[in-house]
Formats: structure tokens, sequence, C-alpha cells
């Protein structure tokens, strides 16, 4: 199924003073251009691997493609992003991307009659230098409109834990258990409400000038998704929750002061702490059989245990297990890309505060100090443990 209309299928200039461009891909080879893009970014860059990689041409494509609005950013001729987008009923999806996104239940909750639409937004990217560049908030807005003009509901995501302050707040939100993805590792899911402007003033969404010029919005949508998802939920938002809530919430399971009993936060101030944890970090929930960490994947975040129980798979003898409110877990992905050496997976319910190296360094501009002191424990740890090492 794809989408045949004017605003979909036109080639626009985001804004006169910059040369983004935003674009559907409609023809075979612009289509090509973005699988190929998909590729450089994944496999060469990331060093993903999918099922559906096409190693010889050097493409990454899947049947979703076949009826999605491929959408993409490229200044000239270059592909700098992009952004797929299927729009449909709940019976033109896969049956696992109806389980991993529990599209049963939105489709059985809200509608009484006739079908509703749904979209379902994958394989975004943006090209390293263009990270900073409003490359991406441009392909999100497209895809706001779309489904606006679609007159679809919900859009649906998937995400690993270092993007979700991002996407949070875009006006995302998570509702639902991880899975894995292949290809991705543990993710969770996630859902935008078209409708509800009220949530997107309150993360100070950049939807926000669009959505609140929208008529005839669907309130009775964003009450039941409030009434089954919201209101029995502990899932702590990084966009409404404040710096001494986060804080308080750590002194809860910490034996002392985070400051004492983070490694990474030694010598900052509490004012310091705080201000960094808020920035840098969200609280993700683990249920047991999560597996957190998949050796030989590059880390993106520097995790810390918060309450709950871990153990590593790959060491074994003697067993290797996280037990201790905020005990750092995993390979450090906060300051510098490093590959990780475990599989840890969760043995109980777990809580873990994750840092997001993507988050850090844009508090790196805003911060340098604080960050400065940051980048100092990391270098000071990864240097005692060489040196134990030794011993």
């Amino acid at each position: 199924m794809i989408i045949n209309n004017e605003k979909t299928n036109s080639c626009v200039t985001v804004t006169p003073e910059n040369s983004i461009k935003i674009c559907v891909a409609k023809a075979l080879e612009e289509k090509k251009e973005v699988y190929r893009f998909r590729y450089q970014i994944y496999v060469e860059e990331m060093s993903r691997h999918f099922e559906e990689v096409d190693y010889n041409n050097k493409l990454i494509y899947d049947k979703l493609d076949e009826w999605a609005v491929l959408l993409y950013a490229k200044v000239g001729s270059e592909i700098i992003a992009t952004y797929r987008i299927n729009i449909g009923t709940i019976a033109d999806f896969p049956q696992r991307v109806i389980e991993f996104l529990a599209l049963d239940t939105f489709n059985n909750g809200v509608i009484e009659h006739g079908d509703h639409k749904f979209a379902f937004a994958t394989k975004v990217m943006v090209t390293p230098a263009y990270r900073s560049s409003p490359a991406f908030y441009r392909l999100m807005t497209k895809c706001y409109e779309i489904c606006c003009y679609e007159q679809a509901q919900f859009l649906f995501g998937i995400c690993n834990f270092h993007l979700l302050p991002l996407y949070e707040q875009l006006g995302c939100r998570r509702y639902y258990k991880n899975f894995f993805y292949h290809g991705h590792g543990l993710a969770t899911p996630i859902v935008m409400l078209i409708d509800d402007v009220q949530h997107f003033r309150k993360v100070r969404s950049p939807l926000f000038r669009i959505a609140r010029k929208r008529q005839s919005l669907n309130t009775n949508v964003v009450e039941w998704f409030d009434s089954v998802f919201t209101n029995n939920s502990s899932i702590i938002n990084s966009q409404i929750i404040t710096e001494e809530e986060l804080w308080n919430l750590l002194g809860k399971h910490l034996t002392c002061p985070p400051t004492e009993c983070i490694t990474l936060l030694h010598g900052l101030s509490e004012m310091e702490a705080k201000k960094f944890l808020h920035s840098c970090g969200i609280v993700v929930h683990c249920d047991a059989g999560d597996r957190i960490t998949f050796q030989g994947d590059v880390s993106y975040t520097y995790n810390l245990l918060i309450s709950g129980k871990l153990k590593s798979l790959t060491f074994q003898r003697p067993i290797k297990e996280y037990t201790v409110p905020g005990q750092h877990f995993g390979a450090n992905g906060l300051t510098e890309s490093n590959t990780q050496t475990e599989d840890i997976i969760a043995v109980t319910f777990a809580e873990i505060l994750v840092l997001s190296g993507t988050t850090f360094q844009k508090f790196y501009r805003s911060q340098p100090e604080i960050a400065h002191k940051i980048v100092q424990n990391i270098i000071h740890t990864k240097k005692k443990l060489a040196n134990i090492r030794k011993i």
C-alpha cells in the first residue's frame, strides 16, 4: 500500500535559509539510493547486521518498503537522512509487528466500527555530519503532517534506550514491554498520540507549534490511552520528571548519596550531579529475561543499576552478577564508542539508569565544566581497572 497524494509526492525545500530538502522516494533508482544510504549507516558505520541486508549490492530493504512512504533529506544530490513510514490498518502489518507494538490492544480499544489506521515509523537515520542539523526534526515534522493528512491517530516506533530522551522530547511515549529486535538488540515500543496537543506542550515538543493549529482533535483517543496505559504505569518520562524527583528516586535505592555511591559522579557537587543526571539520564524498566547488552554490539550508553539483579551470560565461572544499586555495567558508550564485552541479562525485574552518549554530546556543549569532570572520572576508572588487571 503506497500513499499517493499531493502532500507526500512532492520534493519541497524545508526553509529558504538552508539547502536541506525533504523528498519522497518514488522511482526505483531513487529508492535504491535510500536503501544504499541505510547500508552505509547501519552496516558500514554502526556495524549492525539485519536479516534483510543485500551485502552484494550494499542495500538494506524489506517487505515494508513495498508499501511505505520513504522520506529522505538531501543537500544537493547527497542524501543526509531518511525516515520510513507505513500507514495502514492492522491487517496490513506483519504479525510480529502487531505483537511487539500491541496493536490488537489499540485496534480493539479505540475503534467501535470500521478499521483504524496506524502509522509505523522505522529505518530512521542521519549521517554523522548532519546529526546536529535540523534534518531529523524536519523529517519528523513531515511525518507528523502525513499522519494528520491520513487521519492516523497513532504513530508507532521502536527505540533503543539511548535515543529515548530524543523521542520523548518530540512527544513520543513508552507504553509496553521491551523486546528483541534483530539488528537493534533490546528495544522498546514508543507511540505518539497525534491529537494530544497538551502532551506536546508539556514536554515542549517542537511539533507543538503545528499541533496547536489543528482542528477537530479526537480527545477520546487521548483519554482512552491514558486510562489503559498511563494511569497504571510506572514509566518515568524523561521530559516530565524534575531534577529533584530523579535525585530522590535514586536516593531511595542507594545506600549513600549518589555523588558517593556512583563513581561517575565523584568530585561533582550535588547541584552538578543533579543537572548531569537529569540532562543525560533516563530510567528504564527491564523484565526478567531481558538481555540488556549484547557482546560485540557498539555501546551508546553508560548504564547504572538502580534496583533488581542482573548477571553476565558471558562470564559464568565464577558467576558474575550485578546486584548493588549504583553499580555500573556494560561498556562505556557515554564518552566514546566501545564494544560490549558481555551478554548481560536481567534475572529479576530491574530498574536501570541509562546515560545516553547522544545526549551527552549536547550536554558537553552547554555544560563543559561538568562534562569535563565526568570524562576525567571515566579516564581515572579505566586506568584503575587496567592496573588491577596487571596485578
